[in-house]
């Protein structure tokens, strides 16, 4: 799916679940948000690749209300995952993560449990994505070393004599996200952010 926020209403006592899938089969790395968890005294946002993560976690009551819609947004631009009260994006935030190991959404599914009835108005909208530089920075400045990343799609496939010149390659082709580079094969490999599987990889990642 193109969108990279939700803006949504939810009406019940607890336990909202949204789950963003790198993949449009739901298999694979995957994050999921839930809103008024544990009888709507918990959130978190979990991040899936080999295994589940916790990656942050806000204690409050009430959040979800048993009589009335509530309003919430999430937004997950360039890795920037954030989840907010209100129909405002990046206003209200309580639970955020920044991942320098993200993906491509390619899915999101909505669900409860806990035998929990919700009932869900959403409106997608896009966020606004800034322009990319297209000059021949060098790795320390554009670029950081991620480890237990998921895999990637791979672009292209090219010698190169330095990791210089396979990070500036990364910076001029759109939808480059990041780069391995070989020092003794002199192999640059050149990644989407399409990731394809949860076998956990390290890679050059685009500092955006």
């Amino acid at each position: 799916m193109a969108d990279s926020s939700l803006i949504f209403q939810v009406y019940g006592c607890d336990n909202a679940f949204i789950k963003l899938h790198a993949s449009s089969s739901l298999l694979g790395p995957n994050y999921n948000i839930i809103i008024g968890g544990w009888g709507n005294t918990r959130s978190q946002i979990s991040k899936t690749v080999t295994t589940e993560q916790l990656v942050d976690l806000y204690y409050y009551n009430h959040l979800m209300d048993c009589y009335s819609f509530q309003n919430f947004w999430i937004s997950w631009q360039k890795g920037m995952i954030r989840v907010g009260s209100g129909n405002t994006l990046n206003y209200n935030v309580f639970l955020l993560y920044d991942d320098m190991c993200s993906f491509t959404i390619q899915e999101v599914v909505i669900s409860t449990g806990w035998g929990t009835t919700l009932y869900w108005i959403f409106h997608p909208q896009a966020l606004t994505t800034q322009a990319r530089s297209s000059s021949y920075d060098m790795i320390d400045a554009s670029f950081v070393k991620s480890f237990d990343c998921p895999t990637f799609e791979v672009i292209s496939t090219i010698k190169e004599l330095v990791s210089t010149r396979c990070a500036g390659k990364c910076r001029i082709i759109e939808n480059c996200k990041g780069f391995q580079y070989n020092k003794v094969s002199e192999v640059c490999i050149l990644l989407s952010d399409t990731a394809i599987n949860g076998t956990l990889t390290s890679l050059y990642r685009l500092i955006e």
